[in-house]
């Protein structure tokens, strides 16, 4: 689907890191979605191995989806290019892997024309043959081009959805990024520098829908205040195809006695 106060601080920086789309997920089910229960993972598969055996007019993609539950899994997962949006439909497959960290065998996914991926994400997923679940746009970019495909891959062509034309924002997608400022903490935080960083969810409206500690300060106050702080800020949420989406965000504070 497309569509003041300071006190007792000396020095103090903040400084944020868009988180998406820039990470690819783990082999395993390592990544903590709270948009989606199914993530992706897609390749490309490089021309001299697609002429060994050809499948067809179009590039292709190795496709995979993890997900931390369930027996059977069918998705949809949208892939865009520079001019086009393309859907591909897996349909459902035994899932595998221990609990927690289930996974379906991958596909190879044709393109109906010769085309470049860049970014994908899964649109709607049904696990155990259930009702089909809509996922908000949570975009990844395609990952580096593949040495080779293990050979018995099941194949699928994807639908082309629809010509993207000329964006007017400029770009086809943009992270999650501060809005504003921070407020500083109020209090003493000890005698040497401290450094904590915290990733937001951001919803499409640029608030965080959930906030962890990536890396501690070892001062509980610290990092307190700015899962806080993080938690009633707004951001300017994620864009892709100019329309905003959810992301992710790192914020880090630096604290200099």
């Amino acid at each position: 689907m497309i569509r003041k106060s300071v006190a007792f601080l000396a020095a103090l920086g903040f400084s944020y890191a868009p988180a998406r789309a820039a990470d690819g997920p783990a082999a395993n089910w390592k990544y903590d979605n709270p948009f989606c229960q199914v993530v992706a993972s897609l390749a490309p598969v490089p021309d001299v191995v697609a002429a060994v055996t050809p499948v067809g007019g179009g590039s292709r993609y190795v496709l995979a989806l993890y997900t931390p539950a369930g027996t059977t899994l069918a998705a949809h997962v949208t892939l865009v290019s520079d001019t086009e949006a393309y859907d591909a439909a897996v349909s459902d497959g035994d899932l595998s892997g221990p609990l927690a960290d289930r996974d379906l065998v991958p596909v190879v996914v044709t393109l109906p024309q010769p085309d470049r991926i860049s970014y994908f994400f899964v649109d709607s997923y049904s696990l155990d043959r259930g009702a089909s679940v809509t996922c908000p746009s949570y975009v990844f970019p395609a990952g580096e081009t593949l040495s080779g495909v293990p050979a018995g891959l099941r194949t699928i062509e994807a639908r082309d959805l629809q010509s993207l034309g000329s964006l007017s924002c400029g770009h086809a997608y943009a992270p999650a990024r501060m809005r504003g400022d921070l407020e500083s903490p109020v209090g003493r935080y000890g005698g040497k520098p401290l450094t904590v960083t915290v990733r937001a969810y951001i919803d499409s409206n640029g608030y965080s829908i959930r906030e962890e500690v990536v890396q501690s300060s070892g001062v509980e106050g610290m990092d307190q205040y700015l899962l806080g702080a993080i938690g009633v800020h707004q951001f300017a949420p994620a864009q892709f195809l100019c329309v905003p989406v959810v992301g992710t965000v790192e914020v880090t504070l630096r604290y200099f006695p």
